[in-house]
């Protein structure tokens, strides 16, 4: 910083009207600590110059790239004796008593500093003209558009130029310039050695010699089950930065590209972790899945390490991270944002609460620890955790009963396990700490495994399902009913009570058939890799019926072309097709006794048989252990090898006159309707609908589905066409 502080009025009432909250703010000297600037380029010797000539000592730090320090007054000495001492000092520009909030809060702002907002539609231009008629200097421009941090003009009080600002109609918002000191909510315990993920599951194993509770957990394996995260939902964790080399995190950062993701005013844009702090909230929120070290609740999510000063940095940095993933959100819409701040602030700030309600208003989700003070934050709030935009989370430990240091209060909206949470730390390392910083990422990972699975809903809904689906633990909390939140976060309730989206169908292209089709059916089948001639290569396979003329053809899935045809010889009848691996499955629709043949790829020759049950063989589909078989009104599970038949239920979609398999699904074709119904395997539970493109009277009379691209095949029989759309499930 090379902006000269001008030497500014020393204030005796210190006051202003937050714009934005609409609050007057009333401030009292506290009694033993005093915040002093130093001109730019101050050195530590010239700090332990100040500290001898003074006899004043550091209380809670320095920044002297900002410029900065706090001083503990002499034992008998007060305030304003101490600003007179640090005063005198060639080294000292300005001073201000450290301040107390009317909330009991206290504040460190710089004398000669404030940050000012513009509001939307001020340019730049006018904006820079207006802070030069006040007479101030731009310490810096913010990284969100239209906000600066600005020197207080030589000769006036910040609290005077706050209100001369506040006053200004371009003007969003002013308040003081701020320092944030050892903001980060956690510590490390007496025992970093024992390998257990109690957190994600709980069987009731001693940590640290305490014997836990089983089921006292987030469900996170149950939840698995249903998802693992999607790399489209993006935790951004605002913090220390993250190891990022470390092996259980560097598969999924987010490409950062030529983005600078450090706000912790370093020349260096990389968000390297600064303390290990970062580094375990990373590995909590979405830890590699990579069967070594540790996994985190959303572990096939990205990661965005964005790097702030939590030692002793300015809020408005912190403010600019939030922006940022604000703009990322807007830049980005196919993707959903999670933010998580496992980070206090010493009280209300404007410049935080403002980015959190735009990030919020982009659809972004925004989680905060709720603090270890062990306190009621009704009483005594804790920024920005108390904000209603934000989820605050507080802390349990392996007994699903509140950790002895986690805060509380009506303003808290969900706990999580915060106590012996392991996880990653720098230089391949794992480790354990306890705070609320590390309940925190648990909830954020949670919010990202709900918008994997459906990435439709809003935050507000996401928010909701997180909430409404928590174990409550009241019981085991006497005297804390309802100040816990909604109770212990479940991850498996939690995706239960998750909608699952409305399926995406989008034609991308249409192959005509190869052969025009003169009879009733036509059947089709995706096989990953088939061998034609002497090649392996992934094709469609394609049957439609021509009176003793039938073939199957092998087409190239893009294009259509053919690539090659068998003639199942003793196979004049067939109504569907399936490849099973080696083999292609092939349903007869003659009426009768049914049966299900399998012919050999390269020749076409009939090379075994099962019976199944009589009717048209109109459906055939192989989800790798078995065979579904649709008689047009029934659909029969079926042993592939001996033909038994496993259950047998009607189609949810009416009839049935082709079918296919695919992310766990089975899509059902009524060909009358032009409809294709999806629906779970297992539980029959409907999926959703897609209306089959194009015209006619057999519009599905033929099915496959390719697994990697996603891509749906559907044979329309009246328009000998074949249609190909990518579905979104």
């Amino acid at each position: 910083m090379d902006i000269q502080k001008p030497k500014v009025k020393q204030e005796t009432k210190y006051s202003y009207t937050n714009k934005f909250s609409k609050k007057t703010i009333t401030f009292h000297p506290k009694s033993d600590e005093v915040m002093a600037t130093f001109q730019p380029h101050a050195t530590e010797d010239m700090a332990r110059d100040v500290m001898a000539t003074t006899m004043l000592p550091l209380s809670q730090g320095m920044n002297l790239d900002r410029g900065f320090a706090v001083f503990q007054t002499a034992p008998g000495q007060d305030v304003a004796a101490a600003r007179d001492s640090l005063g005198a000092s060639p080294r000292i520009v300005n001073t201000i008593p450290v301040l107390i909030d009317n909330e009991g809060l206290t504040r460190y702002f710089l004398p000669d500093e404030l940050t000012v907002q513009f509001r939307d539609g001020v340019s730049q231009k006018e904006a820079e003209r207006l802070i030069k008629s006040k007479g101030c200097q731009i310490v810096a421009r913010q990284r969100t558009p239209g906000y600066y941090t600005l020197t207080v003009p030589e000769g006036k009080g910040l609290f005077e130029t706050l209100r001369e600002f506040s006053q200004l109609d371009e003007v969003a918002f002013a308040e003081p310039s701020e320092a944030g000191f050892n903001d980060a909510l956690a510590y490390l315990p007496d025992d970093p050695h024992f390998p257990r993920l109690w957190g994600l599951h709980n069987t009731g194993q001693v940590v640290n010699g305490v014997t836990g509770t089983a089921d006292a957990d987030i469900d996170a394996t149950e939840a698995w089950d249903i998802t693992r995260g999607n790399p489209d939902v993006v935790v951004a964790v605002i913090d220390t930065g993250a190891d990022l080399d470390h092996p259980d995190l560097v598969a999924n950062f987010l490409p950062r590209g030529s983005e600078d993701w450090d706000f912790a005013d370093a020349a260096d844009p990389s968000p390297d972790d600064s303390n290990g702090h970062g580094t375990h909230v990373a590995g909590t929120a979405a830890g590699v899945d990579n069967t070594a070290g540790v996994i985190g609740v959303a572990p096939r999510c990205r990661l965005m390490p964005l790097r702030v000063n939590l030692t002793s940095g300015m809020n408005q940095n912190r403010a600019d991270a939030i922006n940022y993933v604000a703009s990322q959100a807007v830049a980005n819409p196919t993707r959903r944002y999670v933010i998580n701040c496992s980070w206090r602030m010493n009280g209300d700030h404007t410049g935080v609460h403002h980015a959190i309600v735009n990030a919020v208003g982009k659809n972004v989700i925004v989680v905060f620890a709720a603090g270890n003070a062990n306190a009621d934050i009704d009483v005594t709030p804790q920024y920005p955790a108390v904000y209603p935009e934000v989820i605050a989370v507080a802390a349990t430990n392996q007994q699903d009963r509140r950790a002895a240091f986690s805060n509380y209060g009506t303003k808290v909206d969900v706990s999580a396990p915060g106590v012996n949470v392991y996880s990653t730390y720098p230089n391949d390392n794992y480790a354990f700490l306890d705070g609320t910083s590390m309940a925190s990422p648990h909830v954020a990972g949670l919010a990202a495994l709900v918008w994997s699975r459906n990435q439709t809903l809003t935050n507000q809904q996401v928010r909701k399902i997180i909430e409404d689906t928590c174990d409550n633990i009241d019981v085991k909390n006497p005297g804390y009913a309802g100040k816990l939140g909604k109770g212990r976060i479940n991850a498996f309730r939690a995706l239960l009570a998750t909608p699952l989206p409305p399926i995406r169908f989008q034609v991308v292209r249409k192959l005509a058939f190869p052969q025009k089709n003169s009879g009733s059916s036509t059947g089709l089948a995706y096989a990953r890799l088939i061998r034609i001639g002497a090649t392996l290569r992934s094709a469609l396979l394609f049957l439609t019926q021509q009176p003793f003329s039938e073939h199957i053809y092998y087409l190239n899935p893009t294009s259509g072309t053919v690539m090659g045809k068998i003639d199942p010889t003793a196979n004049d009848t067939i109504g569907s097709l399936e490849w099973d691996g080696s083999k292609i499955r092939v349903a007869n629709v003659t009426t009768g006794s049914g049966s299900i043949n399998t012919i050999d790829p390269n020749t076409g020759a009939q090379v075994g048989s099962i019976l199944v049950p009589p009717g048209r063989g109109e459906g055939l589909a192989y989800d790798g252990i078995y065979l579904y078989y649709s008689t047009i009104t029934r659909i029969h599970v079926i042993n592939p090898i001996t033909g038994v038949v496993v259950r047998s239920f009607p189609p949810p979609g009416g009839d049935c006159r082709s079918l296919t398999y695919g992310k766990e699904y089975l899509f059902s074709g009524n060909s009358a309707a032009g409809t294709i119904t999806v629906f779970n395997r297992n539980t029959l539970a409907m999926r959703g609908t897609i209306t089959a493109p194009g015209g006619g009277t057999a519009k599905v009379e033929g099915l496959a589905f390719n697994p990697v691209t996603n891509e749906l095949f559907i044979a329309n029989q009246s328009e000998n066409v074949i249609y190909v759309g990518v579905v979104g499930l």
